[in-house]
């Protein structure tokens, strides 16, 4: 059993001491890291555009297979654990600081502005797909939550998740009606295919620029990626709605005793494991169904459908895997194995980053120049070979230091003060 020391009367703030660590979370925030990993190294290996633009790219058998298992097993599930982790982590944190009789909104405030600004430099001068920035957004807006009830707060997580629902069925609907009055219809069809046509070109400039641009050819069409991912975030399911959403649900697990109870997880999600985890199977399946049979320019009732799955099925199947994973370490099953992800999610922040370094330099032309020419059905031993890297230099860099080197100059901004 994992247990947790809760220093009385400390006069200051300070990380959290190894020992005080919850090594459950570590490990569940590395698994979330490669993850991660798998279904960025999609994006890497293309420009963002890649995402909204009708390509005919990879129709191979083995590589549409592939992306048909990552979108059942992968895509949105581990960024959605990872959300989880962020809201526990939340729960975690202003707990220490009530502890410590430190004002909670300002030392949380400044924590989540320096991580927006770490975001903005990532995505800036390394890769457009940054997810820090809008965490750091989604940080700041959990803070109106901290001292409401907890009724309220799965109110809220109902209003963000199914108001975005609710919003992205009214369109659809509106668009699906439009197309069934013959005098409109062309009109409507003919902006999404100028939309579609823009996207192309965009991914085609993406291209060109990532393989032979210049730094700063690839800084301006960085910005433009920039604007694109900044909009997705408001109008895909895994957008900044449905991230708070799961921030709040993971603050509302952690009120439940997670510092009394370090195991407080295991109890909730291993009795359930098996009916998340089909559960979550189910939904994910026809998620990734949708996509053979949507329309690839204009919104119809296929992306509907892929909507609502893949905002249920994601969380379910987060959910259920935890519950796997937490009932290995349970029964000291593969105990040995789980745990190297540990040090890999103790520097989540620095591991993160790392993988976009890592990406770039392999894609990009200022490195290998694989952009454009990786296809799929490689994704996930290149992914592997990347964490295992990712696991050594973890392993022999805590060996040696503290925390990771994001990790430590993100508490010294955090608490301005050497850690």
């Amino acid at each position: 059993m994992n247990k947790i020391e809760i220093l009385p009367e400390p006069t200051v703030a300070a990380p959290v001491k190894p020992v005080e660590r919850i090594v459950d979370l570590d490990i569940l925030r590395g698994i979330a890291l490669f993850g991660i990993l798998v279904v960025n190294l999609y994006i890497f290996s293309n420009p963002i555009a890649i995402l909204v633009a009708g390509s005919e790219m990879w129709t191979e058998w083995y590589n549409q297979t592939f992306l048909f298992f990552s979108r059942v097993f992968f895509e949105g599930k581990f960024i959605t654990l990872f959300s989880f982790l962020f809201g526990l982590g939340f729960y975690i944190f202003t707990e220490r600081l009530k502890i410590k009789d430190l004002p909670i909104r300002r030392v949380f405030f400044r924590r989540m502005f320096l991580l927006f600004l770490i975001g903005i430099i990532h995505a800036m001068f390394f890769w457009a797909g940054d997810i820090l920035a809008p965490y750091a957004i989604s940080g700041i807006i959990i803070m109106l939550f901290l001292y409401r009830t907890d009724k309220t707060i799965k109110v809220w997580i109902v209003v963000f998740a199914g108001g975005f629902l609710l919003f992205f069925t009214l369109l659809i609907f509106f668009i699906m009606w439009g197309m069934s009055m013959p005098d409109v219809a062309g009109g409507i069809k003919q902006g999404f295919v100028e939309a579609n046509e823009e996207f192309i070109n965009m991914l085609a400039r993406g291209y060109e620029v990532y393989l032979t641009g210049t730094f700063s050819e690839m800084m301006a069409y960085r910005g433009e990626e920039i604007g694109l991912a900044w909009t997705g975030m408001f109008i895909t399911p895994m957008g900044i709605p449905f991230i708070i959403a799961i921030f709040l649900f993971g603050f509302l697990i952690g009120r439940k005793g997670l510092l009394q109870n370090p195991t407080l997880l295991r109890s909730l999600f291993i009795p359930h494991r098996w009916k998340l985890l089909i559960a979550g199977i189910m939904f994910s399946v026809i998620y990734a169904t949708s996509y053979h049979y949507q329309d690839p320019v204009i919104f119809d009732l296929w992306m509907l459908i892929q909507m609502y799955s893949i905002i249920i099925g994601a969380p379910l199947l987060m959910l259920g895997y935890s519950g796997f994973i937490l009932k290995c370490l349970e029964e000291n099953n593969a105990t040995a194995f789980l745990h190297r992800f540990a040090p890999v999610g103790r520097m989540a922040l620095t591991n993160y980053f790392l993988q976009t370094v890592i990406c770039t330099t392999i894609f990009y032309g200022y490195g290998l120049g694989w952009i454009g020419h990786f296809e799929p059905i490689f994704i996930l031993p290149l992914a592997l070979f990347i964490f295992l890297v990712q696991v050594f230099f973890s392993e022999w860099y805590l060996a040696k230091y503290k925390m990771g080197p994001l990790e430590k100059l993100w508490r010294m901004g955090t608490y301005i003060r050497i850690v």
